[in-house]
């Protein structure tokens, strides 16, 4: 018996340099492209409630989006508190109790998506789902009951 370490055959080298090389070119970009998504979490968050409180501001709704709840399990969407824009308040209108929450998400009618937020209120039972967009106001009057019964369970489910 030969006490001789097994070789790499010579043709194989070059061949195996190039998939390691690519490995960590791919490695590296799928770090990088994580790192880009991690930090800039709370820019994206903002630009979202701004957004969000901008559709609200044209629709007339004196509710808007305030800051963000950081819950690690929230399911396909974002938690935010929900409060009272006191500038255009009408005299009329009932003030939002203390522990509202907006639950941001992506609703799914008929084949198309479109973003909309739940209004939750402090005991958990979903209140009410705002349309975000023109599509989603059309769609959401012709949803089914049943279909908005199962999002509010899950959504009244979700730990926030």
């Amino acid at each position: 018996m030969s006490s001789e370490k097994p070789r790499i055959p010579n043709y194989l080298v070059p061949k195996i340099k190039d998939s390691v090389i690519l490995v960590g070119w791919i490695s590296g970009l799928i770090l990088i492209a994580s790192l880009c998504w991690f930090f800039t979490q709370p820019a994206r968050s903002g630009i979202l409630v701004r957004a969000i409180n901008k559709v609200l501001e044209q629709s007339s709704d004196s509710r808007r989006l305030g800051e963000s709840l950081n819950t690690p399990s929230s399911g396909m969407g974002s938690w935010y508190t929900l409060t009272e824009n006191s500038r255009r308040r009408d005299s009329g209108s009932e003030l939002i109790p203390d522990g509202t929450r907006a639950y941001v998400f992506i609703f799914i009618g008929e084949g198309s998506f479109f973003p909309c937020a739940a209004v939750v209120s402090p005991e958990g039972k979903v209140e009410e789902f705002i349309p975000l967009n023109d599509q989603g106001k059309r769609m959401i009057k012709r949803v089914p009951p049943g279909v908005l019964k199962i999002y509010s369970s899950r959504i009244e489910g979700l730990k926030s």
